[in-house]
């Protein structure tokens, strides 16, 4: 990458896709403003056909996205046949257990869980007992391969929920919020029990990305509208261990460790920069996410991704005042890198394709 000493673009040079995100990750200033994309299936689909095309990657391709995202490889273990309850509705089992059906919203299908594997469990002789924990061999790491291969110029990330969200799927959450203040070491073996697993995961995709992948992002919502969830001290007492944990791994495979948590999560920041993250996303326009104040607290330890309005703006503003606001983002986060342009959250099926077309090409005044 051709870079000055203080971290600027040399006049001229263009970088790729991947050493773009990277640069931001290192807070250098890149060429331009490296940008990212998630969507909902229902959003695809009308981009798709908006610009006549068949595929998602082709919607990236046109609007110059740098990043390329897998969750999970593809599940091949055991097959798990679905079943009609006595409502109607199919029911579908998840590979980690947990049983849900899809209902739709008017824009959307949603997964609701209406049955979890650890529901029965009262006691640490009940966790004890229980075996069937997901296992990192029902999945396809050769599909890693596969996608690193096709991508092999772009930032490409991978990640999916960490313990805290997949145990708001195993176990129910009014319990699990109660022994987290009642039960500390029954919390704590829960979520060692399932890090073990992804941690195996992720490092067997790495190992299958062969240097190829930049990015870790686990997903864990800590946050609400107006607050965290918990306390930053009962974060460090549940999740900073682990954190910590998979930070090493990322670094170990030279990759970042962007982390994932909606809501208003300011007060753990500190906790975060702590266990060594690199980055976050994807900064929601909620009370104490203000990306002025974030950007000069923050941006020269943490890079931030994403904090284009998708509650309010993008479904219901119009093309200039997307354009606008994603100006004011750019301008305000991306000083010395350290950003990453995308929505605040995936983007749902009530977004008009005009107005995202109007937040990525308003990173072409920055040229």
């Amino acid at each position: 990458m051709s870079l000055t000493r203080r971290g600027t673009l040399r006049e001229g040079y263009q970088l790729n896709s991947k050493e773009r995100v990277r640069a931001a990750f290192e807070h250098k200033t890149p060429d331009r403003v490296p940008a990212t994309m998630q969507a909902v299936e229902t959003a695809w689909e009308k981009m798709q056909h908006y610009f006549q095309v068949e595929t998602a990657d082709e919607v990236m391709d046109i609007l110059e996205i740098d990043t390329r995202v897998m969750d999970f490889p593809p599940y091949i273990g055991p097959k798990i046949p679905d079943f009609v309850n006595a409502k109607g509705e199919v029911v579908h089992t998840h590979p980690f257990g947990q049983q849900y059906v899809e209902k739709w919203n008017g824009v959307e299908y949603n997964s609701h869980t209406i049955k979890r594997p650890l529901e029965h469990v009262e006691t640490m002789e009940d966790l004890m007992a229980f075996r069937n924990w997901p296992n990192p061999d029902h999945f396809d790491y050769e599909a890693v391969k596969r996608f690193c291969g096709r991508h092999q110029d772009k930032a490409i990330r991978i990640g999916w929920p960490g313990p805290y969200q997949v145990f708001l799927d195993l176990y129910p959450a009014e319990s699990f919020y109660m022994l987290m203040a009642e039960d500390p070491g029954m919390v704590k073996a829960m979520l060692n029990r399932y890090s073990q697993f992804y941690m195996e995961m992720y490092e067997r995709m790495l190992e299958a990305g062969d240097g190829a992948i930049d990015l870790i992002r686990p997903c864990d919502d800590y946050g609400t509208q107006i607050s965290l969830l918990f306390s930053p001290k009962m974060w460090d007492e549940y999740f900073a261990e682990n954190t910590k944990k998979l930070v090493q791994l990322a670094h170990k495979y030279n990759c970042f460790y962007l982390q994932h948590s909606c809501g208003a999560v300011r007060k753990i920041i500190p906790n975060l920069i702590a266990c060594g993250v690199d980055g976050l996303e994807p900064i929601q326009k909620v009370k104490g996410m203000e990306v002025d104040s974030l950007k000069r607290e923050y941006g020269h330890k943490l890079c931030f991704q994403g904090g284009v309005d998708t509650q309010n703006l993008l479904p219901f503003g119009s093309p200039e005042e997307v354009r606008a606001e994603t100006e004011y983002i750019i301008r305000t986060m991306n000083v010395d890198g350290g950003y990453i342009l995308g929505p605040s959250q995936d983007f749902e099926g009530d977004v008009p394709v005009e107005n995202i077309i109007a937040l990525y090409e308003a990173r072409k005044k920055f040229i």
